[in-house]
This record gives structure tokens, sequence and C-alpha cells, in this order.
């Protein structure tokens, strides 16, 4: 739960941050589960179709 008030947290400030940006908000949780879980949960998105998943993709809160 704090992970994910961090990072969505930062997300409010920043807009959008990068996937290398987001895996240091996460503590409590193996970074790159957590951030699944919350694009799988639709707390955040990330854009797919442009390319790979990478250190530059970017994170942006769902709005809803």
């Amino acid at each position: 739960m704090g992970d994910r008030i961090r990072l969505l947290g930062a997300l409010d400030e920043a807009g959008s941050v990068s996937v290398g940006e987001c895996l240091a908000a996460f503590r409590e949780t193996v970074p790159i589960a957590g951030l699944s879980s919350l694009v799988l949960h639709r707390f955040v998105e990330i854009d797919l179709d442009e390319a790979r998943i990478g250190p530059e993709t970017a994170v942006r809160r769902i709005r809803g």
C-alpha cells in the first residue's frame, strides 16, 4: 500500500515519470512486480504500442 501511495503521489506531482524512476519508489515490494501489479489493476498505464518497455518508457496515472 505504501509503494502505491508513494508512486501515485509522484505521478500526481510530475504527470508522468519513466519506468526507471518508478522503480525507486518501491520499498515494500519487488519493484518490477509492484509496477506490473499497478498496471494490471489499472492504477497506472504504460504505452505498449510504441516500443518495448525499457527504463525510459513513460508511466502515467490513469484518471477515472
